[in-house]
């Protein structure tokens, strides 16, 4: 393997999930798959890892895959989607303009110096993070061997 190549959502509204991600994230489209037909789908892309957004078929395939029944930050499945940012205060403060609510800054200064993030939710309430000053564990600890 060489790389991530792209994270799927199926979404309860796929144009604006796209915008959300294009907006503030700054993916483009990198392919628009069944286009203009009811089954379009559409691959997104930032540097080398792309997002792909297909719509739900009905109100209860998105709520399955929201984790609405009966789902928590513990299911197993996916967590969050984390960015790197240059600098927390201007995502923020852009998507607070587009009326989205962003958790407080969380300083983990004691990781990492100047290690910070925050987290929000997506259109279809994603949990997403973006963080600033990361860096790497110069010699991380090696995956144990299995018992």
């Amino acid at each position: 393997m060489t790389a991530v190549q792209h994270i799927a959502f199926t979404c309860r509204d796929r144009v604006a999930m796209e915008r959300f991600y294009m907006k503030h994230f700054g993916f483009r489209r990198a392919r628009v798959f069944n286009a203009g037909r009811p089954n379009e789908f559409v691959m997104t892309r930032l540097g080398s890892v792309c997002l792909e957004f297909f719509q739900a078929a009905d109100r209860a395939a998105a709520d399955r895959a929201a984790g609405e029944e009966g789902g928590s930050s513990s299911t197993v499945g996916f967590r969050h989607l984390c960015f790197e940012v240059p600098a927390l205060e201007p995502v923020i403060e852009a998507l607070k303009q587009d009326g989205v609510e962003v958790g407080p800054i969380d300083d983990s200064s004691d990781v990492s110096p100047g290690l910070r993030c925050a987290f929000f939710a997506d259109p279809d309430g994603n949990e997403v993070e973006i963080l600033e000053h990361w860096r790497d564990e110069d010699n991380p600890p090696p995956l144990e061997p299995r018992a």
